[in-house]
């Protein structure tokens, strides 16, 4: 499948889109958008996450002849030995960052002890922005492992702030909801409303929400949540406090100044890199429940594993929910992967299929939604039960309907 580039974009983000993508989709580039991106490595205009996403990209794929026109740069003959091309690039980073960017380039995968030590050297504020482009690149490449995914976890999980590391105040069950941080772009969402029904059933709902950091653009849950005019926690002592109506968001800014700063990082090496994946797992208050969706099929099982390494203690993924969120779509099936902890200590997975009734012709699509109208569509279903959007409403009802067969309540 031919690769379709925004002739608009920074030439650097239109490489990294052909050299970047996976083991599967990565193309090469042409001549011309090489030669785009020679200038504007001498000119200066390419930040040094972009350089090292982009090259570790072209690494991983393989060199072709015409790429061979990036030397011109650099110095003659440098592609054909890219330890020399990291070590030009990421001249300013720790030598152990060096190393590790080294052992992705041989192909070896790291155990969670060194995982977690490059955890802490990515997630610290030491010079090296061109080696953590080079690691989330390749590790995007090559497809990260459990281990991998852990240790990262964990280090991230240090950088938290003491108001998220004190003990949960006691009370109902918690249900984290994690949707993806990019939000979606032609359809809307409806996760404050799913918030509110479980919190009816008993529940607290903490949502994890954060500045957009991509690849979509147009709104994210934190967007809506504005629009509704809720604020972010401030503290897990927050949830000593009634519930409030949507429950309570968690914002990534207030949590982790770590993980914040990864969001500039990320639109500079522009594809989704493994914290797209790990910061759904983030649990400052030892959640009981985990109710996320995977991107892609194969990241179904892989989420599921990584929740219960998390320690939750039930798990719900949604697979096939509206552009990769838990919200259900209503011409299509939805596959909900489910995992619960037993008192050996071992998990009980199983699967659900649930096919919903073909109520309506065509899914809704929305051209450039706006957080401000799905967050008056959100206000109006609060207040008389029906938004007058015949999709919308379709929608909460099946999802939490399905959720709740999920949940078992």
């Amino acid at each position: 499948m031919a690769i379709v580039l925004n002739p608009h974009e920074p030439a650097i983000n239109r490489g990294i889109k052909t050299v970047g993508v996976g083991k599967k989709g990565s193309k090469a580039l042409t001549p011309e958008l090489a030669w785009e991106i020679v200038d504007d490595l001498k000119s200066g205009k390419v930040s040094k996450a972009a350089q090292g996403a982009f090259f570790a990209g072209l690494c991983a794929k393989g060199i072709e002849p015409q790429e061979e026109i990036l030397e011109q740069a650099f110095s003659p003959g440098i592609l054909k030995n890219p330890s020399q091309l990291l070590n030009t690039i990421a001249h300013d980073a720790p030598q152990f960052a060096l190393w590790i960017c080294n052992q992705l380039l041989q192909g070896h995968t790291l155990d969670r002890q060194t995982a977690y030590d490059l955890g802490k050297f990515l997630f610290s504020d030491e010079a090296g922005d061109a080696a953590r482009g080079w690691v989330a690149s390749f590790l995007r490449v090559r497809y990260e492992t459990d281990d991998e995914y852990e240790g990262l976890l964990q280090a991230l999980e240090d950088t938290l702030e003491p108001a998220f590391k004190i003990p949960t105040p006691p009370g109902e069950p918690i249900i984290q909801i994690a949707e993806p941080f990019d939000g979606v772009d032609h359809s809307y969402m409806i996760t404050p409303l799913i918030g509110r029904f479980f919190q009816e059933k008993g529940y607290r709902v903490v949502h994890q929400v954060g500045r957009n950091s991509g690849p979509k653009f147009e709104m994210n849950l934190w967007d809506i949540t504005q629009a509704l005019g809720e604020k972010p926690a401030s503290s897990n002592a927050d949830l000593a406090q009634d519930k409030p109506a949507f429950g309570w968001f968690f914002h990534q800014s207030m949590m982790s100044k770590a993980l914040d700063r990864w969001v500039g990082l990320r639109h500079q090496t522009i594809k989704r890199p493994f914290l797209s994946t790990i910061e759904r797992f983030i649990n400052p208050l030892k959640a009981d429940i985990l109710i996320a969706s995977a991107f892609h099929p194969p990241y179904g099982e892989k989420m599921m594993r990584l929740a219960e390494r998390a320690g939750f203690k039930g798990v719900i993924i949604v697979r096939n929910g509206m552009e990769g969120t838990i919200a259900f779509p209503l011409l299509r099936e939805v596959k909900i992967l489910i995992s619960v902890i037993q008192k050996d200590g071992s998990y009980k997975r199983h699967e659900m299929i649930l096919k919903n009734p073909c109520v309506v012709d065509t899914e809704e699509m929305i051209k450039k939604p706006k957080a401000a109208d799905n967050a008056r569509l959100i206000e109006a279903y609060v207040q008389s039960g029906t938004s007058a959007s015949k999709h919308f409403d379709l929608r909460v009802q099946s999802t939490c309907e399905g959720l709740k067969q999920a949940l078992g309540i």
